[in-house]
């Protein structure tokens, strides 16, 4: 058998090829988006505690009950 370079794809081959490729970066764009999503989610959240401690925190105190 002979060694043939390899020749690049074509037809029918060459489009299946490219989609799969667009599909493995669409997943990974999803992916990073869904990571940064969940960072500011988590971001919020954090600042949400903060925020209603600081509240509870500055409230008056009711006469007679400590």
């Amino acid at each position: 058998m002979k060694d043939s370079p390899a020749q690049p794809l074509r037809g029918d081959a060459a489009w299946r090829a490219s989609v799969k490729e667009i599909a493995k970066r669409n997943s990974a764009a999803q992916a990073e988006g869904a990571r940064k999503r969940a960072e500011k989610v988590a971001a919020a959240d954090r600042e949400a505690v903060k925020m209603a401690r600081r509240e509870a925190r500055d409230l008056p105190r009711q006469p007679g009950r400590d």
